[in-house]
């Protein structure tokens, strides 16, 4: 069984779907430090001068956990982020998908990670993906330390393979994880082309991107055949 984590991202690229849907399971981990100009609030759309950041606006304290951020919906970032990317996306062929979308940002959700959760949740469903999706604060008593941590859910889950990104190799301990019977798998950050608007493709934008303009079998078509797993 193999599984992966990642701290939850707002319209996640089509790069983080790919390790959900490698993964058997996969799991959220809102219960960690949050980062600052990350893509934990925030992603890229393309319009007709290239890519633009869509941002959610947070409140909380330093070194808050992702789960402890606040939204700011005094600021009416959903009517922009919505109006921009109904403009940006006109014309693209899967038009369908945008009222599903606007409900969710309408939504009003306690904190961030509810709310870019949910977000994810979207895109796996709308390109058919089956992976077991699960959040860090389902698990007990997992330990502090980061690498302790993933191997604890991994055992929790009766995983026997953890899938990484390449990076992982500059800061993981694999020692812990040869000693824990979980084999590690890394994944690298492949940038995919698919059909895009406005001229040349420009790669990693959000999945919104990809969703739009490919529909439900965009993932299939365009980004699960180039990505490979390997030790």
């Amino acid at each position: 069984m193999i599984y992966s984590v990642h701290q939850p991202h707002y319209l996640p690229y089509p790069g983080y779907l790919a390790k959900v849907a490698l993964s058997d399971a996969f799991v959220f981990l809102e219960d960690v430090q949050y980062t600052k100009r990350d893509y934990q609030n925030r992603n890229k759309v393309k319009g007709p001068n290239g890519a633009q950041w869509l941002t959610i606006p947070v409140k909380g304290e330093y070194k808050s956990k992702i789960r402890e951020m606040r939204i700011d919906y005094s600021a009416g970032w959903q009517k922009k982020h919505i109006e921009t990317i109904r403009r940006f996306y006109s014309k693209s062929v899967h038009q369908e998908y945008l009222d599903s979308f606007a409900d969710i940002i309408d939504e009003e959700f306690d904190c961030l990670s509810d709310l870019t959760m949910r977000t994810t949740e979207f895109f796996v469903e709308s390109f058919h993906i089956s992976t077991d999706i699960r959040t860090q604060m389902s698990f007990l008593s997992l330990p502090e330390d980061p690498n302790e941590r993933i191997i604890a859910i991994g055992k929790q889950l009766g995983a026997d393979t953890y899938l990484a990104g390449s990076g992982g190799k500059n800061y993981m301990n694999l020692a812990l994880f040869e000693a824990a019977d979980i084999k590690v798998l890394f994944q690298d950050v492949i940038p995919v082309s698919y059909p895009q608007l406005h001229g040349e493709f420009i790669p990693h934008m959000g999945s919104i991107d990809l969703l739009l303009n490919t529909g439900p079998d965009g993932y299939d078509t365009y980004v699960a055949p180039h990505f490979k797993l390997y030790q």
